[in-house]
């Protein structure tokens, strides 16, 4: 690992505690599952996962209704 940094944010308990099960299951760390995880994200034409809601006017200038 190059350049290990502590991760300083705050998470659901229920979300750290399913990453820390998969993890386990996996016969990994957390930590290692996570680093796993980023490096195998798919990203879409935006350059973020397909599961990130998408804002149909990013882009487009506002139009005010009179």
């Amino acid at each position: 690992m190059e350049n290990p940094v502590a991760l300083g944010w705050r998470v659901s308990s229920a979300n750290r505690d399913q990453v820390t099960a998969l993890a386990r299951k996996s016969h990994m760390s957390a930590a290692a599952f996570f680093e796993l995880m980023v490096e195998n994200l798919q990203l879409d034409e935006r350059g973020v996962p397909g599961w990130v809601p998408h804002d149909e006017d990013e882009g487009q200038l506002p139009i005010d209704k009179p």
